[in-house]
């Protein structure tokens, strides 16, 4: 379990922050409307899911070993719950008919400003416990 809350803290602290930025820059400057989704917005919403999936394995076993009193306390219930919240983001901001799609061009910066915004809350939360 060890290897698995090392690779959800290394991808979730460091790497998906810089790929949501990348994501915003590289999705707002090539946006074209009405097209197709390309591989790159079909592909960054699996990595979302990924690492959600891997938190949330982490966070079952924690509560299945008798770490229910701290995984399932205040603040840190607020993680998973988070990490929930950015999947959905994470799918709508790559959605042609989304919620976001009256932006525009603006329509990834905006979508993953938001999630960028809802993963360094869930990192904040899980370093201070």
């Amino acid at each position: 379990m060890g290897t698995i809350r090392w690779i959800h803290a290394t991808f979730g602290e460091m790497i998906l922050p810089l790929l949501i930025v990348i994501a915003a820059i590289w999705f707002t400057v090539t946006w074209k409307p009405d097209r197709q989704r390309t591989l790159p917005a079909r592909i960054f919403p699996i990595l979302v899911d990924i690492q959600f999936v891997l938190g949330l394995i982490y966070w079952i076993y924690g509560i299945a070993i008798g770490l229910g009193g701290l995984y399932l306390g205040f603040p840190f219930i607020l993680h998973p719950i988070l990490g929930l919240l950015a999947v959905g983001v994470a799918h709508l901001a790559v959605r042609p008919g989304g919620p976001f799609s009256n932006l525009g061009r603006w329509r990834p910066l905006a979508a993953l400003g938001l999630l960028l915004v809802i993963v360094l809350g869930a990192v904040v939360i899980s370093t201070s416990i």
